[in-house]
């Protein structure tokens, strides 16, 4: 039990010292933290875009220009609803996209984007 009070003790003293020899790591450690927790958060959050990502690719056969642009436009679930709404909706003019192709990225799109809602 001394031993663990010791501990907590010393926990506490790091964390409440700003000392530039104890603060510069503390920030440096805590900061990594948070990014780490960040990109976790994203990664959970963007599960329906990378499932809609990986059905459009397992189902059409993309260049690599059309690869990329599918990477950027569908990175995330807001990106997925932007685009949805933006050449499925409103029928703007995808430069990349069009016909059978963009018909089928729809589709998917949609139904990643009712996945996300549930």
């Amino acid at each position: 039990m001394k031993k663990y009070l010791l501990l907590v003790l010393i926990v506490l003293a790091l964390f409440t010292i700003d000392h530039p020899l104890i603060k510069e790591p503390r920030d440096k450690l805590l900061q990594q933290g948070v990014d780490t927790l960040g990109e976790t958060s994203q990664t959970q959050y963007s599960l329906a875009a990378k499932q809609a990502r990986h059905e459009i690719a397992r189902e059409i056969e993309l260049s690599a220009s059309e690869q990329a642009y599918l990477l950027d436009a569908l990175a995330t679930d807001e990106k997925v609803k932007v685009f949805h709404v933006r050449f499925c909706q409103e029928h703007e003019l995808n430069l990349y996209f069009f016909g059978p192709k963009l018909n089928t990225i729809c589709d998917i799109a949609a139904k990643a984007i009712k996945k996300a809602e549930f």
